[in-house]
């Protein structure tokens, strides 16, 4: 399919992106698109993102999996093929307690699913809970995330949530929200922001919007900041990755968890042994 040139260069752009990271959304992709200045933050040049990352994969020019809906996929029953294959997943799924052995309990806060594959990928050496709000967490989710709260520090552990949301008027709002109704619920974690900040905004120069005006917590939000608006999407992705990995290991005691996952790797090796037998 022939194209403008423009809209080739597009491409070539979001193959670029994409061959640093895959999976990606169509969103995060377009966001990197606009933190690169390559096209406006605006619907139409989203719709164009969309319909340009369809064609590219219907013709091969992107792999179908570097792309993923989030929100439609199918919801699979696990099936093996014998207890020598059910087996197998069990010795690779074994993980050891982390957190017997640190001086506080830590969990990652996402405020969209979107973003949540790359810190999957970043919280899954160190055995970090990860918990995606898509905007205000729920009721349910909040009492559940109390009680975990409640019987870490009925063991003496400090309790913090490293909380990660766009830099906009709701996006702010909900670490207050976040705070407020865990205590509600007699949990009292320390909560922090760790992106998108102002800083951030500044320092990585990232596209912004106007902040919602419908939005009831706009005008606070425009009189201490200004009228702008910033999702975590448009940070680049690199800097994210190691943000993440920063915020947790100075929170962590990375000799204690070196030690549980060498315990951890000598523990699967027995357990290999012990299931060899089995067919």
């Amino acid at each position: 399919m022939a194209r403008h040139a423009k809209t080739e260069a597009l491409l070539h752009v979001a193959v670029e992106v994409l061959g640093g990271h895959h999976p990606m959304t169509v969103r995060q992709v377009y966001y990197q698109l606009v933190s690169r200045q390559v096209i406006e933050n605006n619907r139409s040049a989203y719709q164009a993102v969309s319909s340009l990352l369809v064609d590219a994969r219907k013709e091969n020019a992107i792999p179908w999996e570097w792309i993923e809906d989030r929100l439609r996929r199918p919801r699979s029953v696990s099936m093996w093929n014998g207890l020598a294959d059910f087996m197998s997943t069990v010795c690779d799924s074994y993980r050891r307690n982390v957190w017997e052995t640190q001086p506080s309990y830590v969990e990652c806060w996402l405020e969209k699913d979107a973003l949540s594959g790359i810190f999957e990928d970043a919280l899954e050496r160190y055995g970090v809970t990860l918990n995606v709000g898509r905007g205000y967490d729920g009721w349910d989710s909040i009492h559940n995330a109390a009680e975990r709260f409640l019987d870490k520090s009925e063991n003496d552990a400090e309790t913090i949530v490293l909380y990660w949301g766009d830099f906009d008027p709701s996006g702010e709002d909900m670490v207050r929200s976040l705070r407020d109704r865990l205590a509600e619920q007699g949990a009292t974690p320390e909560i922090v922001k760790c992106a998108l900040t102002p800083d951030d905004v500044d320092r990585y120069n990232l596209p912004p919007d106007f902040a919602k005006k419908t939005d009831s917590r706009a005008a606070k939000f425009i009189a201490q900041h200004g009228d702008i608006s910033v999702e975590l999407d448009a940070l680049p992705l690199d800097v994210l990755r190691a943000r993440i990995v920063e915020e947790l290991e100075a929170r962590m005691d990375l000799r204690a968890l070196a030690k549980v996952q060498r315990e951890e790797e000598r523990e699967r090796r027995r357990l290999v042994q012990a299931v060899a037998g089995i067919k």
